[in-house]
């Protein structure tokens, strides 16, 4: 039951007790009004057969001998009268027994309406503290999440920032390029593949191209492109909201030469299946330089969505 069902459910049972209490404690008082009334009868019953009692008593006591008032005939008016009039008066005390037993039990259904009523604000802080706990757990599940993200990105940072390439001279090997840098070298690389002007290859040939120049850089660009993947994967499984948010992140860390190779990766055999739907799903290539494109028309491959 919610906490807002729980709140209608108490605003209308104290409605109900205070209407039902009003009704309560003017029976009660009546009834009270009644038992010190027929208490005061039968009180008045009690000591009246007690007078006629003593009266009688004394009367047999002086004049036995004068009137022949014997102890038979004095029993015969003890039972006669005062065994009436205390009959009377118990009558009267079991009559305020029950209405005292009445007066219980109007006082007993008042507090079982108040122990109801409390039993459903206990389940309303029950359901306060349950509501507060669950934000509690999603705050702390999203903050984890978020560490674990960071974290990846910061690693993927780091692969990045590792790389190099380097170049044969008359001087040794020397360093041509590094971290993001090395992308511009790659894109060129890959161009090198196209003898001809490039937009004259369709996708199958520029896929071929492709897949022979990933093969010559596996070393460098697989473990790239299968940490940049995870990356997104595990956003796209999390709980966590707003994933497109996260997935920004990871856009605005990616240069202009990373798009262009990552435009040609996922169409090809290494990411058509796996990592393709989820750069259409967050827009991974909302940013890429057409001018790094082999041919524009290659976009046509794309869902829409990968580019908005």
């Amino acid at each position: 039951m919610n906490k807002k069902k729980l709140e209608k459910e108490i605003e209308s049972a104290s409605k109900r007790i205070q209407e039902r209490q009003l009704h309560i404690e003017t029976e009660i008082n009546e009834l009270s009004s009644n038992i010190k009334k027929y208490t005061n009868w039968a009180w008045i019953f009690v000591w009246i057969g007690a007078a006629v009692s003593l009266f009688a008593l004394l009367f047999y006591l002086c004049k036995n001998t004068e009137s022949g008032f014997g102890l038979n005939l004095l029993g015969d008016f003890m039972a006669g009268t005062v065994a009436s009039i205390w009959s009377l008066a118990g009558l009267f005390f079991i009559y305020v027994a029950f209405l005292g037993q009445k007066q219980q039990l109007l006082n007993q259904q008042l507090e079982i309406m108040y122990s109801q009523l409390e039993v459903k604000y206990t389940r309303l802080e029950l359901a306060g503290q349950k509501e507060e706990m669950a934000i509690q757990n999603s705050t702390l599940k999203q903050q984890k999440t978020e560490n674990t993200f960071f974290q990846l990105l910061a690693n993927h940072n780091s692969i990045v920032n590792s790389l190099d390439l380097l170049s044969t001279g008359s001087n040794g090997r020397e360093v041509l390029a590094q971290g993001r840098d090395c992308f511009v070298q790659f894109h060129k690389r890959f161009e090198r593949k196209f003898s001809q002007k490039k937009s004259l290859y369709g996708i199958e040939e520029v896929l071929m191209k492709y897949n022979e120049f990933f093969n010559e850089n596996v070393s460098d660009l697989g473990h790239y492109f299968r940490n940049l993947y995870h990356i997104i994967k595990f956003i796209d499984q999390s709980d966590i909201e707003n994933k497109k948010r996260y997935t920004n992140f990871v856009r605005a860390q990616l240069s202009s030469g990373e798009l262009a190779i990552i435009f040609y990766n996922c169409l090809s055999d290494y990411g058509n299946k796996k990592f393709k739907p989820l750069i259409e799903r967050y827009s991974l290539l909302k940013n890429r330089d057409q001018g790094l494109l082999l041919n524009v028309d290659h976009e046509g491959e794309y869902e829409k969505e990968a580019f908005e």
